[in-house]
Order: C-alpha cells, then structure tokens, then sequence
C-alpha cells in the first residue's frame, strides 16, 4: 500500500500520475544522491502544450537534462524510474553516467536494460540496473495500460498492450475494468491524490 513505499518511490509514481493528468505517458522519474534524498524529479512531458519536442520528452531524459552535474557527482546519483526505460532514456543514463538504475515495472515492449548484459559498450559501462516489480509494477502497468486502451480508441495495434499482457494480465485487466467507466480519468480530474489511486488499484 501506499504507506509502505520509500519516498523515492512515491515521488515517482506522483509524477507518474501527474503526466496522466496531462494525458501523457504516465511515468515518472526521480534522482536520489547517496544520501537517498530527492534532488530532482521529472515526468513525461508528451502532451503537455509548452513541450516542444513531445516525442522525446521522456520522463528519465527531461530529469537527466536538468541535472546540474556542477553540484552532483552523477556517478553516486540512482536514478528511479516507474517503467523500465527506453533506447534513448538508457542511452542518457549511460552517457550521464548514471551508475544505477531502480525501475518498477518491466518493459517487455521498448525496455532496454537487457543490453547492459548484452552490449560490449553497456556491460563497460557498469550500470546496475534493479527490477522493483511487486506493487509498483502493478500500479505502473494498471495506469500505463489503461492510457494504452486510449490510443486503442484512436488506432493503435494494441501490440504495447500485448506485452504489457505477457508481463503482468492482471494490470491489463483491471486497466481494462476501469476504463470501461472512466475511472482514472474521473479520478485525475477531481485531483485526486496518487496516494489514494494506488491503494484504489492495489485493492482491486
């Protein structure tokens, strides 16, 4: 429940939520120094009015554009992300020099964190790169899903979907339990707290 997460953790599912608001891909990121303390937090940005390239405002690569390397050593930041990052978010984590990663759910879609055990470059870079699953997943995959029946709705294959499915069936379903009413959009609209959506899906 919403209670027994880190603080790390709820920043980043709280930017999730708010790039939900916006009607962006719901995810959210956040850095942490080796104290464990926030020093920033961003979200996806895609469909926000005052974006300028939208297809590349990723949640990990806007946090990391703002990270002032003067004042943080990037090589003692962690990097948390709610969903598995993509091939240019792992690319910024790699030239940023991030040397570790945290994500909550699996992305069996675009996810790319299998290359830091597969590519010559990545496995020199010795990133580490922590699969949270469990709760945070769930939750991850419930609102990412439920934003993908959107763009069903509007032609997409439902081939992200499809793997979300592989992945996690019961986030998919419940996604799909929800839009069928318009939960999470009557819920975002009201401004109802992330804290209360996440223990709303988990009791699902």
């Amino acid at each position: 429940m919403w209670r027994d997460l880190s603080h790390q953790w709820q920043t980043v599912f709280e930017e999730a939520w708010k790039a939900f608001g916006f009607g962006s891909t719901p995810i959210g990121a956040a850095i942490i120094d080796k104290e464990g303390q926030l020093i920033l937090s961003d979200r996806n940005r895609s469909h926000e009015a005052d974006t300028i390239n939208k297809e590349i405002s990723h949640a990990e690569a806007n946090a990391l554009r703002r990270l002032n390397t003067d004042k943080t050593d990037s090589r003692t930041a962690v990097l948390y992300t709610s969903m598995e990052p993509c091939p240019m978010c792992m690319g910024m984590i790699l030239m940023g020099h991030i040397k570790t990663v945290r994500f909550a759910a699996s992305d069996d879609y675009c996810g790319m964190v299998h290359l830091t055990k597969q590519d010559p470059y990545y496995i020199g870079k010795k990133v580490t790169c922590i699969h949270e699953g469990g709760e945070g997943e769930l939750f991850q995959l419930t609102i990412q899903s439920y934003y993908e029946l959107r763009h069903l709705e509007q032609g997409a294959s439902g081939k992200v979907l499809s793997r979300f499915y592989e992945t996690n069936s019961k986030a998919v379903e419940n996604a799909k339990k929800l839009y069928s009413g318009k939960i999470l959009d009557t819920l975002s609209q009201n401004g109802t707290p992330c804290g209360e959506v996440f223990d709303i899906l988990m009791d699902m």
